[in-house]
């Protein structure tokens, strides 16, 4: 299907096959192409924390709210933010890898990372969240169109306690929690949705 028939058709699906596991393999091929998703200053912060453990999937039941996808389907999938991919030393190795692949010259990267440094620099921790929680969650619709695409489905999920859940996978305060992402194979289609008609969310020049 194209992208566009993929958004079309996607449902968020809340009930899966317990038995059906995603191949360890395919998981990491998804979390690679989301990896080529936008991202600001192509710091490349947004981790994946998946949990398969079934032990650890029942510790998190209560913490998401009872939501049976948490242990029904293959993996759950905590999208995390990393406060460290702010970091001068993170900013000069990426673009450095990229000089050395003849992306770019050596006058575009001293460029390009140091307007990355300094830019990082007048942030406030508010606006680190903030370009964490854009970066992860333009990844995280990427792996869902990939996961729809390969023939599995997924549910986002934001209905959980963000600290019990970082408490409960000892998640240090380095790392701020998006999302999760419930992923396998779904027994029971999700529900159609309405969504408002375009000439009531586009504004030109003026809203």
């Amino acid at each position: 299907m194209s992208v566009r028939e993929i958004i079309e058709e996607r449902r968020s699906v809340r009930h899966y096959d317990p038995h059906y596991k995603v191949e360890s393999e395919t998981l990491a091929a998804l979390i690679e192409g989301a990896s080529k998703s936008p991202n600001g200053n192509n710091i490349q912060a947004t981790r994946y924390l998946v949990i398969d453990d079934p032990n650890l999937r029942d510790l998190l039941l209560p913490i998401a709210f009872h939501q049976q996808q948490v242990i029904e389907a293959s993996a759950l999938i905590v999208v995390l933010g990393d406060y460290q991919a702010f970091e001068k030393e993170n900013i000069l190795n990426i673009h450095e890898e990229g000089f050395q692949k003849g992306y770019f010259d050596a006058s575009l990267r001293d460029y390009l990372a140091n307007a990355a440094i300094d830019y990082y620099l007048k942030k406030s921790k508010d606006d680190l969240k903030l370009e964490l929680v854009r970066d992860a969650s333009l990844a995280s619709m990427s792996f869902v169109l990939l996961a729809n695409e390969a023939g599995l489905d997924t549910i986002t999920m934001s209905g959980y306690d963000s600290q019990q859940l970082k408490s409960a996978l000892q998640i240090s305060d380095r790392y701020e929690d998006v999302m999760l992402i419930a992923i396998g194979k779904g027994i029971k289609q999700g529900h159609k949705t309405v969504r408002h008609d375009v000439g009531k969310v586009i504004y030109i020049n003026k809203i």
